[in-house]
């Protein structure tokens, strides 16, 4: 029964850390837009900083905070309304939106992103934590409605996170 309790305690908050971080498109995304026989309407493009992305025939489509599912199913409900019978969208993200590391860290700034980067990772990316810098107080500011939340070593960094390293006062 332990052991029982103790694997849910180590899963739980995984699964929960897992239904929150859902990616959503957002400004300087650059995606890849395929519709599927419509050649003239397939191309590459970059969400602008206002959250849209100039779609032909369509004009601008705002995409900004849809995951690439939500988005497909827009574009493909777009389409359908007089330009299309049975359109079929597929959304690639070529490049993401950078993440940016701030606070005691020794070279600060915008980091290009890679998949399932950890805070630890990106700290070593940006030249290692400063001689008063906390080994503990991390947090990163996420999403449209800027959520910030404790992190640690493991936490995966997602395109668009903006991580503070805090002072340590001991």
């Amino acid at each position: 029964m332990v052991k029982l309790l103790l694997i849910i305690a180590l899963v739980f908050p995984c699964c929960v850390a897992a239904q929150n971080d859902v990616y959503r498109l957002g400004p300087g995304d650059t995606l890849f837009i395929t519709v599927y026989q419509e050649a003239d309407l397939s191309f590459p493009g970059k969400i602008s900083q206002q959250g849209f992305i100039d779609f032909p025939l369509l004009g601008n489509i705002k995409l900004n905070g849809r995951t690439q599912a939500e988005a497909k199913s827009h574009i493909e409900k777009l389409l359908k309304d007089g330009y299309l019978v049975a359109p079929r969208v597929s959304i690639r993200v070529t490049h993401y939106r950078p993440f940016f590391i701030y606070g005691e860290v020794r070279s600060p700034g915008s980091y290009t992103y890679q998949p399932d980067i950890t805070i630890e990772q990106v700290i070593a990316l940006s030249g290692g934590l400063k001689d008063r810098a906390s080994r503990k107080d991390w947090t990163i500011q996420r999403g449209l409605n800027k959520t910030v939340f404790q992190a640690n070593a493991e936490t995966i960094i997602q395109p668009g996170d903006v991580i503070k390293i805090n002072k340590s006062f001991f």
